[in-house]
């Protein structure tokens, strides 16, 4: 405020003398008052320009990576433009989440964030840059902001602030973990069924039509073929070797949404799933995913189809490592809606922290249905389900082994 308040009264006192010496017929006056003028005027059109074809850049070669990969980071300040920039002072804001190695940074004023504050200049087509590293230490989606650039005239009597848009992120993956680290049998986690040979016939797959034989289901009877042929005819289906593991995800982890949640058993949840789905992965199963989290990205999905594909792991990892603690609903809730659209003999590994009476009556109808279903509960509580048909894996102490030994930080 002062400072402005100094600026305006040099310049309107330059433009008073001005004024009182054309009138006063002073020429020695009035000589130094147009040359302060006119090293105003210039001043003003010289910051006028400043600020203009002055690029910003982050450049980031790798913005998917895993929890404490180090990567570099790099900030370039191109000046596109034959006139030089004697002083450019620039803020950015960079979560603090993301620990920021480099020189020049402090404490900002941003929640979760600190800044790095640069102060140079930079000459006629000239290109400045500044390294830095990055080691994230909590997953998620973390946009990097806008940036706040203040130039000025060689003469230090103007200023001007442009605030440059960006589309910068970081996204951070969940942790991977060891399978045994977690409790679970690195071989054959989710039983022998799954990974044995499993013939099934795809309903999706017609393969032709036959004649009824004795035993055949009646819901495979095809009544048109019955009808024009004046004898029973049903449809013959391709044999499958199901090999899907539908990896449900519940981010529920308390009765009631306003008890508020609990941050340490959603990361044990997240990272077990990204553990599961990462080992179900390398062994060439079939993965999808399902969940009840709403998604931080509108472009990731909370129901992803079973696939082999080369992006799929990807495209899980992306997804859990945005899921918030807001649920859309019940896992049981979403369960029963969705249930009957899994591949039929598929595996449903459910991992979550909190159980209710409605959820075990909700596997117990994909176990009727014909998926199999196995119990990945990440609570230090143990759960009171005792059906022998499915298969549980309590892993709750582990992951307290894990966080007192420091291998496992919940952030």
């Amino acid at each position: 405020m002062v400072k402005k308040f100094w600026h305006d009264f040099w310049i309107l006192l330059i433009v008073t003398l001005v004024i009182i010496g054309v009138f006063s017929g002073q020429g020695m006056l009035i000589g130094l008052s147009v040359m302060s003028l006119l090293v105003v005027c210039t001043a003003w059109l010289w910051n006028k320009v400043s600020l203009e074809n002055l690029d910003y850049i982050r450049v980031i070669p790798q913005k998917r990576v895993f929890i404490g990969d180090t990567v570099p980071f790099r900030i370039e300040l191109h000046n596109k433009k034959p006139i030089p920039v004697p002083r450019i002072d620039i803020v950015d804001d960079i979560p603090d989440c993301l620990n920021l190695v480099g020189p020049d940074i402090k404490p900002s004023a941003t929640f979760d964030a600190v800044s790095m504050t640069h102060s140079t200049s930079v000459s006629a087509y000239q290109k400045t840059s500044w390294d830095y590293s990055l080691k994230p230490n909590k997953r998620g989606f973390h946009r990097l902001g806008s940036v706040n650039i203040l130039g000025g005239d060689i003469f230090g009597l103007f200023q001007s602030k442009k605030t440059s848009p960006t589309r910068d992120y970081i996204l951070v993956y969940p942790q991977v973990i060891n399978l045994p680290d977690l409790g679970m049998p690195e071989s054959r986690p989710l039983g022998d069924k799954i990974t044995g040979l499993n013939i099934y016939q795809d309903v999706f797959w017609n393969r032709g039509i036959r004649t009824y034989e004795k035993g055949d289901p009646l819901n495979t009877i095809d009544w048109k073929y019955t009808a024009k042929k004046s004898q029973l005819m049903v449809k013959t289906f391709e044999s499958t070797n199901k090999n899907d593991v539908i990896l449900a995800v519940s981010v529920e982890t308390s009765a009631k949404v306003w008890e508020g949640y609990s941050a340490i058993n959603l990361e044990r949840v997240i990272t077990a799933a990204a553990s599961i789905a990462s080992n179900c992965s390398l062994e060439g199963f079939s993965l999808g995913l399902f969940s009840n989290g709403t998604p931080v990205l509108s472009d990731l999905p909370m129901k992803i189809p079973a696939s082999q594909s080369e992006d799929q792991l990807r495209l899980i990892l992306e997804t859990l490592a945005t899921l918030g603690p807001i649920a859309s609903g019940s896992i049981s809730e979403n369960l029963n809606t969705w249930y009957k659209s899994f591949p039929l003999g598929s595996t449903v590994v459910l991992v979550t922290s909190f159980f209710t009476q409605d959820l075990l009556d909700s596997l117990r109808n994909i176990e009727k249905f014909g998926c199999k279903v196995v119990l990945v509960n990440v609570s230090d509580e143990l759960c009171d389900i005792t059906e022998e048909e499915f298969i549980k894996y309590e892993i709750g102490a582990h992951f307290s082994r894990m966080e007192s030994a420091g291998e496992f930080v919940p952030v």
